[in-house]
Formats: C-alpha cells, sequence, structure tokens
C-alpha cells in the first residue's frame, strides 16, 4: 500500500486545533480602527509556502497555521505537525491540506486512498458518499463518511491530482456544533476559494 495513501487516509481521523489570528488587509491610513471594523472585510488571500496553491478565504473563515515545512510523502503526519496548512471555518468547521508528489492518476489515487482508508482505520470513506467535483479547475472526486460510521461527525475529503502533485483537502466538525448540512456548504465554498499556481 503507498505510503502516500495510507498517510493522507489518516488524516480524516484527526481533529481539533487551536485558533490563532490571520492577517489580512490593512485599513487605509486615513481611515480608524473602529470604522475599519465596521467594514465588511475584502476576501483575503491565503498562499501556501509549499504546496502551490492559494485559497480565496470565504467569509468566517481564517487561517490557523501555515505549514513551516513541505511534507516528504512518508510517514502520517497529523493536523499538529508542521507540514499541513490548518484552517477554521464558521460553525466549528474546520479544514486541513497536505500535498506530496503522485505518479498515479485521479482514478487509481482516489481508489488506493479508499483502500488504505478502509484496510486501516475505523472511517472508511467508502461507507458514504464519492463524487466528481472540480477543484480550482482540475478534476477531483469528494468523498464524504461519518466517523464513527453511522452516529458520528461528518468527515469529507477532496482529492485532486495537479501537475504530478496529489492534494487532499480535509474537512470535518467534530466540536458537536453546528449542522451537517451547513458543515458542506461551508467546505465547497472554501473549496471554491482554492487556485493552484502555474
Amino acid at each position: 500500500m503507498p505510503v502516500l495513501a495510507a498517510s493522507l487516509s489518516m488524516i480524516a481521523l484527526l481533529a481539533g486545533c487551536a485558533s490563532s489570528a490571520t492577517t489580512g488587509p490593512s485599513a487605509p491610513p486615513t481611515q480608524s480602527a473602529a470604522a475599519a471594523a465596521s467594514t465588511p472585510a475584502a476576501a483575503r488571500l491565503f498562499t501556501s509556502r509549499h504546496y502551490g496553491y492559494t485559497e480565496a478565504l470565504p467569509a468566517g473563515w481564517l487561517s490557523d497555521v501555515q505549514a513551516t515545512q513541505q511534507w516528504d510523502g512518508t510517514g502520517a503526519p497529523g493536523y499538529e505537525d508542521n507540514v499541513v496548512d490548518l484552517f477554521q471555518g464558521p460553525g466549528g468547521v474546520q479544514a486541513w491540506v497536505l500535498a506530496a508528489p503522485t505518479k498515479e492518476n485521479l482514478t487509481a489515487y482516489t481508489r488506493t486512498t479508499i483502500q488504505a482508508s478502509n484496510a486501516g482505520h475505523q472511517c472508511p470513506p467508502a461507507t458514504q458518499t464519492s463524487q466528481a467535483i472540480t477543484i480550482g479547475g482540475a478534476p477531483a472526486r469528494l468523498l464524504a463518511f461519518q466517523c464513527p460510521p453511522g452516529s458520528g461527525f461528518l468527515v469529507e475529503l477532496a482529492v485532486t491530482i495537479h501537475d504530478g502533485t496529489a492534494y487532499v483537502f480535509a474537512s470535518q466538525n467534530s466540536s458537536g456544533t453546528g449542522s451537517q448540512s451547513a458543515d458542506r456548504a461551508a467546505f465547497r465554498n472554501f473549496l471554491a476559494g482554492i487556485r493552484f499556481q502555474r
């Protein structure tokens, strides 16, 4: 079983992270802090230092932590590791991103990821849904499942390959707040802001 797929499927089981402030657009010099706080903020752009994508953060989303090192595709890094980009969304939903080079196409990579998850974890993507989507104009697969199966919180993995790099965008809300429909909508808004760098 490829280490990349096993590692990426492990990510779907991890939850929780501390929120931290992000930098957004600064107010014009003549605008007071109070006026700036009452003005709707323009979309904030997050640029990954290591994974070749940008994210136009939707309303309610903040970037928590940017990866400080590029993942080498080995091991099973979690949300607390320095190789993932982390985001906090509305209602307690969170998302994180991990990427590494691959020689597989999307169909093979998705199948390998599902098989690895089914073999090694209690929350296999194959128990729920898999649908075709696009991310940043690239074909992708969206996997959704419950963790634990049947009664737990919603976990979604969006998998795509761009220029020989496999990307997994993961989302979950393990806080017990919000609703699955709201969490799904928030994650789709997040995915809509992804653009791959040329």
